[in-house]
């Protein structure tokens, strides 16, 4: 399936089933267990929504709030403004020294942007354990998140202040 075909099929459950639907569809397409959209408030991530291909039940991302921006691979996205992914973090230098190194091995993420070109979060996947990215996913992601950013129940609004 070509990338036309995926965003359209993306699209369509996007709209009819919500984003979280659209993270398992992305999910099943990539390699990595997890799936997610994070929103970043002053100093933390917290989720919009999220996926895990081995507990597919657990819709409720609320565990995921608050997560210190500096033990994110998404602050890479954040800060360059560009897609970032690691596919074996712990034989790559760029994250020498990160606090997730030796956890959160693999990672694939895009920036989510506001309606005024703002970064306001990231669309990722990431994995404990190496996870190549397969051929063309990062387009698709790139490709994906214009969708996804114009999502009504995907907006930015800080839910509260982070301290």
């Amino acid at each position: 399936m070509n990338i036309t075909e995926a965003l359209s099929e993306l699209e369509t459950i996007l709209n009819q089933a919500g984003a979280r639907a659209a993270l398992a569809y992305l999910n099943a397409r990539a390699g990595h267990r997890f799936t997610g959209m994070y929103r970043y408030e002053i100093d933390a991530a917290n989720a919009l929504a999220f996926y895990d291909r081995e507990h597919p039940e657990m819709a409720d991302p609320g565990d995921l709030d608050n997560i210190p921006v500096e033990v994110t691979y998404c602050t890479y996205v954040v800060q360059s403004g560009r897609p970032f992914h690691i596919t074996d973090a712990l034989n790559d230098d760029r994250v020498i020294g990160h606090p997730s190194r030796e956890t959160v091995q693999a990672y694939c993420g895009v920036p989510l942007r506001d309606k005024d070109g703002k970064i306001f979060g990231t669309l990722c996947h990431f994995d404990f354990r190496p996870v190549p990215v397969p051929a063309g996913h990062l387009a698709l992601m790139e490709a994906v998140s214009p969708l996804i950013e114009k999502h009504d129940r995907v907006t930015y609004t800080p839910r509260r202040k982070v301290t």
